[in-house]
């Protein structure tokens, strides 16, 4: 069974967090700036306010998990 480590803090758009996972803590930075760079790039292009560079940050990396996977886990609509 693997432990969740001490939290790490990461930064993602100017923001700060910290976060506990049972990945390592490269990992984790790995993954922030993987995020804050998409969130980067829509904002360059986007120009537009935190709320829809979120939205379209998180729709860019679920097309490319889709398209790494063929696959994406879309729970029922309740």
């Amino acid at each position: 069974m693997a432990t969740v480590q001490e939290a790490v803090e990461v930064e993602v758009f100017g923001q700060r967090f910290r976060l506990c996972s049972e990945k390592s803590e490269e990992e984790v930075h790995q993954i922030a700036a993987y995020v804050d760079y998409h969130f980067q790039q829509v904002a360059e292009q986007a120009r537009t306010g935190l709320l829809r560079v979120a939205i379209m940050a998180a729709l860019t990396i679920a097309d490319e998990y889709h398209t790494a996977t063929g696959y994406l886990d879309v729970p029922p609509a309740e």
